[in-house]
């Protein structure tokens, strides 16, 4: 569905689908989840290098942006994905370098 709305340089391809959510691969180090509400769309965009950090949007239905959500915890690289519809947080900053 919106796997063919993007050009990145990459093959975007849907990885899942169920019902009212998706999970598409952009590229090898970016991903995007989708939930489609009954009034909203939640986004999150998350990008790996080789650290993965994400950022959140909610649109209407017309994809006009309501909102960006952030982590309810300080993270230099905050972990989101969507669960049950919602968007769930993870603070993603201990890395072994």
């Amino acid at each position: 569905m919106l796997a063919n709305l993007f050009q990145v340089g990459g093959n975007p391809h849907v990885v899942y689908q169920e019902g009212p959510y998706e999970r598409v691969a952009l590229t090898d180090s970016a991903s995007m989840e989708v939930y489609q509400g009954a009034d909203s769309i939640l986004v999150v965009m998350t990008v790996c290098a080789p650290q993965c950090s994400s950022c959140a949007r909610v649109y209407n239905k017309e994809w006009q942006l309501i909102a960006s959500p952030q982590s309810p915890t300080p993270s230099i690289f905050p972990l989101a994905t969507i669960e049950n519809g919602r968007i769930v947080w993870k603070d993603n900053d201990t890395w072994e370098y």
